[in-house]
């Protein structure tokens, strides 16, 4: 899977330019997709499966294409890699990761503050536990999912179909580095502004302008300012135990994680 080149730009005409947007939950996509809603209006859409725990592939976004040819931006929680291949068309994935660690305190807090009436086990569980109580049952209940469980290795590298027992491998890690070394682009949601930066300089090649000011979306107010400041709360809220298995349990996406920061040094 490779991202499109400096020679695709050039010979492919802007209206068939797709953009999609891998939306990795609580990784910052509910604000960029508001930044592409701004930029593109009517012309973006939402894919998502019947079911929450689905995912989807390449062969999904050409079938909605060919009902609706003239969308700009697919955005979907559940699409993974590697990219659609259609004719006369080229595109643009966007995807940003997080530190896993602090992703798992945004999952909770975002959770935790959504409707008690929403019918997700999730959302029903946070309600009822303090953080350790939710990570407790996030890690150990078979109903509990892949959600903080080495999630953006296993998203990347699109192997596992069933999101409610996915587990990540080295296999899968390899794959993931593999397709980040591929982008073009990627964002890091710690260095969102510099990423969103980025990203315009990026589309700027594809004759596309994102508009310049954005409101953040579904933020955690009740966070501490700095990463290292929320990792340490999430610490002191668990048992060393439980610590310990978080921390084995996302080994894989904190591998993933220094790799993309390196790269994004780069």
């Amino acid at each position: 899977m490779m991202s499109p080149s400096p020679h695709d730009q050039q010979m492919m005409p802007p209206d068939r330019v797709v953009i999609l947007h891998y939306h990795i939950f609580k990784n910052a996509g509910s604000t960029l997709d508001s930044i592409l809603v701004q930029t593109f209006g009517s012309q973006v859409m939402g894919l998502e499966g019947k079911a929450p725990w689905e995912t989807l592939e390449a062969a999904h976004v050409s079938e909605l294409l060919r009902k609706k040819p003239t969308l700009k931006v697919i955005t979907s929680h559940q699409l993974r890699l590697p990219l659609p291949e259609v004719p006369n068309r080229i595109f643009l994935p966007i995807i940003f990761l997080r530190h896993p660690i602090d992703r798992v305190g945004s999952v909770y807090s975002f959770e935790r503050n959504s409707s008690a009436g929403q019918q997700s086990p999730g959302v029903k569980v946070a309600h009822e536990n303090d953080l350790a109580g939710y990570v407790k049952w996030r890690l150990r209940d078979p109903e509990g999912g892949a959600v903080i469980h080495n999630f953006q290795t296993v998203h990347l590298a699109g192997r596992e179909k069933d999101m409610r027992f996915a587990l990540g491998t080295a296999s899968d890690l390899k794959t993931a580095m593999d397709r980040l070394a591929e982008l073009r682009f990627f964002g890091l949601v710690e260095r969102f502004t510099e990423s969103i930066q980025r990203l315009k300089t990026y589309l700027a090649g594809y004759n596309i302008n994102l508009v310049d000011s954005y409101s953040v979306r579904n933020k955690s107010r009740d966070r501490k300012s700095t990463l290292s400041e929320r990792i340490e709360e999430i610490k002191a809220q668990l048992k060393p135990d439980l610590w310990a298995e978080l921390l084995e349990k996302n080994s894989l996406d904190m591998k993933l994680y220094e790799f993309a920061t390196e790269l994004f040094k780069a």
